[in-house]
């Protein structure tokens, strides 16, 4: 499976990547009016997470959204093609807005964690240690920056999603930050004497059932939330920060670090996640269309 959808990807993957933008309308088209994949999805999402909007709006959105979700895929197809850090840099589709946040935290705390959600386009983070163009030295390396992901259920895709995700890393075999979830703490307790900087895509619904979950009100919606990555920087004293991905203008991202806590020991991963939220909250407001909206992440778990 991972080596067919290779062979489909990997000549698309060399083309330019205005190519891939000229090719992501049709797919949005595709998938917005032809096939209509999970519009009911998106439609719903959207009328309770912006109650105030009119139809006409609402319908505004959607439709920035699934150019918006095109142009993802597109991205991410091409980034797949990006062997060596030097054709990423080149094409500047994502760059670091404050990566000084970065220095101070990584300067002064044990290891950072950063809460991140499905907003931008998330499957470009692991170029992320050639993303900042200041010129100045950065914390921010392979040997210390570390992604958590979701275990596909097919394993073909997760192999293929694991080889383009790492595709930019001088060393992508060799890279040991690329962490399922159900192993990552047993990783931070193995890793606690090093600095590392935890990345988490923190959605509000959590991968596995518990009797644990934190209740919280996102987008006009009560849910069940995820707090295991809050509660690992509480007790190791990690910094959090939150990460948002803003579009500065079609083929440009810029990646912007909001600190939570400079240092979580003592803190309550609770209200962690609480200030997590709003300030996720505040870049959809801002950018409605940036968010993965095809998923129920309000979804809960039976009682």
């Amino acid at each position: 499976m991972s080596f067919l959808i290779q062979c489909l990807t990997r000549p698309l993957a060399m083309l330019p990547l205005k190519v891939h933008y000229a090719l992501s309308r049709l797919l949005s088209f595709l998938a917005e009016k032809m096939f209509r994949y999970r519009v009911d999805v998106v439609n719903d999402n959207l009328v309770h997470s912006f109650p105030s909007k009119s139809g006409a709006e609402i319908k505004e959105i959607r439709h920035k959204f699934y150019n918006h979700f095109a142009d993802v895929i597109a991205e991410t197809i091409w980034f797949g093609g990006c062997r060596n850090p030097r054709r990423l840099r080149r094409s500047h589709l994502v760059e670091l807005d404050n990566p000084q946040e970065i220095n101070r935290l990584y300067a002064k705390a044990p290891s950072i964690m950063v809460l991140m959600s499905h907003a931008g386009n998330w499957e470009l983070i692991g170029g992320i240690a050639s993303y900042d163009y200041t010129g100045r030295p950065t914390f921010i390396r392979e040997d210390n920056f570390c992604v958590v992901y979701l275990k596909q259920s097919d394993p073909g895709m997760g192999e293929f999603l694991r080889k383009n995700r790492t595709a930019p890393l001088i060393d992508p075999e060799g890279y040991p930050g690329y962490l399922e979830s159900r192993e990552v703490v047993r990783y931070v307790f193995e890793h606690r004497d090093e600095k590392k900087i935890y990345n988490f895509i923190t959605d509000q619904h959590p991968y596995f059932k518990s009797k644990d979950f934190l209740e919280v009100n996102f987008m006009h919606r009560d849910c069940e939330s995820m707090r295991g990555a809050a509660a690992l920087a509480c007790k190791f004293g990690m910094a959090v920060c939150y990460m948002g991905m803003p579009v500065e203008s079609r083929g440009h991202y810029k990646i912007k670090y909001t600190t939570i806590a400079d240092n979580a020991s003592g803190a309550d991963p609770d209200d962690i996640m609480r200030q997590y939220y709003k300030l996720l909250e505040q870049d959809i407001e801002a950018q409605p269309w940036n968010y993965l909206w095809t998923h129920n992440r309000w979804k809960r778990f039976p009682k």
